[in-house]
């Protein structure tokens, strides 16, 4: 168990010192004087756009993962709720490799319908959003030309119908595993089939990944219209998802460092080094760090409310009423 922790933190420090590698390398390929002069002069009605782009990123995702919660049995789970779950994993995701703090969402669902199913929750939700990125790089081949899209975008796509194949399909009851593991196994593959037997359930969970990825697409739109690029929307939309598929390598924090990159190599053929970089990082400051600052009060009343409630009885109770 110690050697196990050890690896989780040596491989947790080699993702910051990657990610600062790699941001200190775009920084230094690039005139700071000039990119300063260039947000000096930045369009601020944009960049109002892309706050207000940012703040509807975590209402997407709510109806997203509704839209799988729906469909499960016997599951009651508020819109607040999933709300205070998914502010909660933005936090996490800003200091955590490739979205592995949407694991939080599976701890709220811990008490409602057991760890087992809160996990295969967040294992189909981000399934479809997986699918419908690797549909987006796809896309986004025909309207850069980036080949490279297209194989990620193809790759990715093709991973997560093979899982949707195995959940759905393979007959895991017949493997010769330890009790426990059916019983993790059966509530995982629960929540697959109970979900595409709902197409209203279905719908609403593409939809809200559509969504999602949209608004994406919209918030670097508005940081290229705030620097003055010229850039194309339609080129923007056509880069943009496979920048987010290279930030999802799991070697850096966050994917800061390789999605970065990643923008400034799909957009340096449009604009010059320093527009590109800005727009590179500017997405990481708005869509991971904002966000994450603007869900940081709820993850503080969450916190306070723990330890309020871990507390004894008779500390919690009113020393005037006795309640």
């Amino acid at each position: 168990m110690a050697s196990r922790q050890l690896k989780k933190r040596f491989f947790g420090l080699a993702c910051v010192c990657f990610s600062f590698v790699l941001v200190a390398h775009l920084l230094l390929r690039i005139d700071l004087n000039r990119a300063a002069m260039i947000l000096q002069r930045a369009n601020w009605a944009w960049l109002a756009a892309a706050l207000a782009a940012t703040c509807c990123i975590p209402f997407c995702t709510v109806f997203r993962w509704i839209g799988v919660l729906r469909a499960q049995e016997n599951l009651k789970f508020g819109y607040t709720s999933a709300l205070r779950a998914v502010l909660m994993a933005n936090v996490l995701n800003s200091f955590l490799p490739s979205k592995a703090g949407d694991g939080a969402k599976a701890v709220y669902l811990r008490k409602q319908g057991g760890l087992s199913r809160g996990i295969g929750t967040v294992i189909l939700e981000r399934a479809v959003d997986f699918s419908i990125l690797g549909v987006l790089g796809i896309l986004g081949y025909f309207i850069s030309g980036a080949v490279w899209g297209l194989w990620t975008g193809a790759v990715l796509l093709g991973s997560m119908m093979a899982l949707f194949g195995c959940m759905l399909f393979l007959p895991f009851h017949k493997l010769p595993l330890p009790p426990k593991v059916h019983e993790k196994l059966k509530a995982l593959l629960g929540v697959f089939k109970s979900w595409v037997k709902k197409p209203g359930a279905v719908l609403q969970t593409v939809v809200g990944s559509l969504c999602s990825w949209s608004i994406a697409g919209f918030l670097v739109c508005c940081l290229a219209s705030a620097l003055n690029t010229g850039l194309s929307w339609g080129y923007a939309y056509g880069v943009f998802p496979l920048a987010i598929l290279a930030g999802l390598v799991p070697v850096t924090l966050s994917g800061i460092g390789t999605r970065d990159s990643a923008f400034v190599l799909l957009l340096a053929s449009k604009m010059p080094m320093e527009e590109a970089t800005l727009v590179g990082l500017g997405y990481t400051l708005f869509a991971y760090w904002l966000l994450s600052l603007i869900s940081l009060p709820v993850v503080l009343w969450e916190i306070t409310a723990f330890f309020r409630n871990d507390k004894p009885k008779e500390e919690r109770d009113d020393p005037a009423t006795g309640k």
